[in-house]
């Protein structure tokens, strides 16, 4: 069962990592959490050496609000190692553990539901989200829904996940990081990787499902996403956040090879989205060069390291792409 405290709430620590220009982005994110319905919530911070000092984000909040915020700087080493200093520094008593970026905030019952979950034997709980500029949620993108799963009745829209979370990460992620919550005592000293720093958090929830006895989700969107600084942002095609953007996706899936054994169909698609990442990169690679773009040569060069063919693949893609029209 989760950690409770007197009153018979549940126990979260919900950790922040804070990297933002916009001020009063912290503060609404802080007080979604602080409001959370029927739990309790300590919030933990960790600024990752923000241009806007998370201390003074927080100073319109209550003296009794405050009390529950905990402020950690660090020099700047990215969401993944953030949120690794605000693991380390949850209470040892404390059994549930929700992520959330500061960019976004939850709706009053998000930590309701997670708390059902919890209570009727669930690891891990996630819920459904509109990403930003997107039209639809992330699950109908997806197509998980309510015959994804097994009601379990406590909460609200809330389900037994049955199919192989797994999988579903590796093909097309429904996992938003700002819905997560899980039970630490089932992962207790797994951490984000900080080598790559795009789809880090997918990598986590891989780890937190070959872990987990029990799966949950709600069909309601109860995290709001926000318009902060993200490391997509700006990565379109031709541009050379989406050149390093590749590189990062390339080396989750190349980690998911030494990290998990793999069946072979999921080594198939595994390889399938390798290859198609690196005709990817050589051609994002390709149209910068000929426009004078700006270009991470250490990403060039990790990426040749690892696949020594990128360049004659740069030179042949227009002609490949001219005969497959």
């Amino acid at each position: 069962m989760p950690q409770t405290h007197a009153d018979g709430c549940a126990v979260f620590a919900v950790i922040i990592p804070f990297f933002q220009r916009t001020p009063g982005l912290l503060l609404t994110a802080v007080r979604s959490a602080l409001m959370q319905r029927s739990v309790e919530t300590t919030v933990i911070v960790v600024d990752d050496s923000s241009p806007l000092p998370a201390e003074a984000e927080l100073l319109a909040l209550a003296a009794d609000e405050r009390a529950r915020v905990t402020v950690i700087r660090q020099d700047n080493a990215g969401p993944g190692a953030a949120r690794n200093r605000g693991l380390a520094a949850i209470a040892d008593d404390v059994e549930l553990v929700a992520f959330l970026d500061s960019d976004d905030q939850w709706v009053p019952g998000h930590l309701d539901n997670a708390r059902a979950a919890f209570a009727a034997g669930a690891d891990v709980y996630f819920c459904d989200y509109v990403p930003l500029s997107a039209e639809v949620s992330t699950f109908r993108q997806c197509g998980l829904g309510p015959e994804s799963g097994e009601p379990i009745g406590a909460g609200i829209d809330l389900y037994r996940y049955k199919p192989n979370l797994f999988d579903a990460l590796l093909l097309r992620s429904p996992v938003g990081t700002s819905t997560v919550a899980f039970r630490r005592s089932i992962a207790p000293d797994l951490r984000f990787r900080t080598d790559f720093s795009y789809a880090e958090d997918v990598f986590f929830w891989m780890h937190l499902a070959r872990r987990a006895r029990m799966i949950a989700y709600s069909t309601q969107c109860e995290a709001i996403y926000g318009a902060g600084v993200n490391i997509a942002a700006g990565a379109s095609w031709g541009s050379p956040q989406h050149l390093r953007r590749t590189w990062y996706d390339y080396a989750f899936h190349q980690a998911v090879i030494k990290d998990f054994p793999l069946t072979a169909e999921q080594a198939r698609w595994n390889n399938g989205w390798m290859d198609e990442l690196a005709r990817t990169f050589a051609a994002s690679f390709l149209h910068l060069l000929r426009r004078g773009g700006e270009i991470d040569w250490t990403i060039v060069r990790r990426f040749v390291a690892e696949r020594p063919w990128l360049p004659l693949q740069a030179v042949l893609h227009p002609v490949m792409s001219r005969l497959r029209r």
